[in-house]
């Protein structure tokens, strides 16, 4: 039972950041199609989406996809811990705890409405993205480190996700910047987009980590495992 649990998390993990994407994309349409407050634009802020009838999707789609967000950072903790031994753990456990602050006011965002209390949203909006920033240019820092440590840290030798990391932690800086000085909708929608995309290079390397789960199981199915044993 455990190990079948084991296997149901690793391979979970290659598929929520897809559903993360999903959920987001749903929860936006839905409220896009709900009345709410307008702010006349083409592209209004999302903040506006979250206003009128259309406040309690707006919740309870923000508040699935922050616990798919907290499952993926859960599930990249972890293979950091396991594929590394160069980077002390605590370090590691205090880079996550960044997003897990971020997440709190991405649920504090959602449930004060704009129409409610605009001060409070706002603030916990931009709080957000500056969290997500911390987060992002902290673990790509990580991810270049252990890259340039290769030799010792063969599972972070592809210096493709790092170069991925990088790219999305500097749109997303740029886009939140333009967002702040313009009001603009379109960098906003860039900069919400970042998140999601960064954490798609995760999955290269959940899906190498399930496939190596799997592997041992079928190789040892008998096998006791030593560190479960002496748990």
């Amino acid at each position: 039972m455990a190990r079948l649990a084991a296997r149901i998390w690793f391979w979970s993990l290659t598929i929520l950041p897809f559903t993360t994407i999903i959920t987001f994309v749903i929860t936006l349409v839905v409220c896009s199609q709900v009345p709410h407050m307008s702010s006349g634009r083409t592209f209004p802020e999302i903040s506006f989406l979250g206003t009128g009838s259309a406040y309690y999707y707006f919740v309870s789609g923000f508040v699935i996809l922050a616990v798919q967000f907290l499952l993926v950072l859960i599930g990249r903790l972890q293979y950091l811990l396991q594929s590394q031994s160069i980077i002390h753990h605590i370090i590691l456990y205090v880079i996550h705890a960044i997003p897990l602050l971020s997440m709190v006011f991405l649920l504090i965002m959602a449930i004060v409405s704009l129409d409610v209390n605009p001060y409070v949203h706002g603030v916990s909006a931009t709080l957000l993205f500056v969290f997500l920033l911390c987060y992002c240019f902290s673990h790509t820092f990580v991810v270049f480190y252990l890259f340039n440590r290769r030799s010792k840290t063969p599972q972070h030798s592809n210096i493709v996700w790092p170069m991925w990391f990088l790219f999305c932690s500097i749109l997303l800086s740029q886009s939140f910047n333009i967002w702040q000085r313009t009001g603009h909708g379109i960098p906003q929608y860039i900069a919400v987009g970042m998140p999601f995309l960064y954490i798609l290079g995760f999955v290269p390397q959940f899906w190498w980590q399930a496939k190596l789960k799997r592997q041992k199981v079928v190789l040892s199915p008998q096998v006791p495992d030593v560190s479960e044993t002496l748990l």
